[in-house]
C-alpha cells in the first residue's frame, strides 16, 4: 500500500510541475506553446487558463491529501526513536541519578518479592 502511495505521489508531483509550467503567466512562458494566439483552439487563452487553473488546483490538493496519508500511515508504523540508542549527551541531574536509583532498586526488587511469594504457595500446595 505504502509503495502504491508513494508512486502516485511521484506522478502528482510530475502533473503538478507540468501544469505549472503550462500555465499563462505575464509573459509568454511554456504556455505558449499550446497555441496561445489561436483564437479557434480547442482551448482559447481564457478556457484554457480555466482548464489549467482548475487541474492545478485538482492537483494541489492530491498532492496534500496524498502527503498526509503517507504521513500518517508512516508515523504509525514507526514506533522508535532513531535516538533511543544513543548515549545522553550531558551528565543527568543529581535529582535524575536519585531517580534513577530509586528505579533501580524498586525493579530489583520486584523479582525478589514474586520469588519469595512463590515459593511461599508452592509448600501450601505440596
Amino acid at each position: 500500500m505504502m509503495t502504491f502511495l508513494i508512486t502516485v505521489h511521484v506522478i502528482i508531483c510530475v502533473l503538478l510541475v507540468v501544469t505549472v509550467l503550462l500555465q499563462f503567466g505575464k509573459g509568454a512562458e511554456t504556455g505558449a506553446a499550446m497555441g496561445g494566439g489561436a483564437s479557434q483552439a480547442v482551448f482559447s487563452s481564457s478556457a484554457k487558463g480555466n482548464f489549467m487553473t482548475k487541474t492545478t488546483t485538482f492537483l494541489a490538493i492530491g498532492f496534500m491529501v496524498n502527503s498526509i496519508i503517507l504521513t500518517t500511515m508512516k508515523s504509525r508504523e514507526s514506533k522508535k526513536s532513531l535516538f533511543d540508542n544513543e548515549a545522553p549527551v550531558a551528565a543527568p541531574l543529581n535529582s535524575d541519578i536519585e531517580a534513577l536509583n530509586k528505579k533501580a532498586e524498586t525493579q530489583e526488587a520486584k523479582p525478589a518479592e514474586e520469588a519469595k511469594s512463590t515459593e511461599q504457595k508452592e509448600p501450601a500446595k505440596q
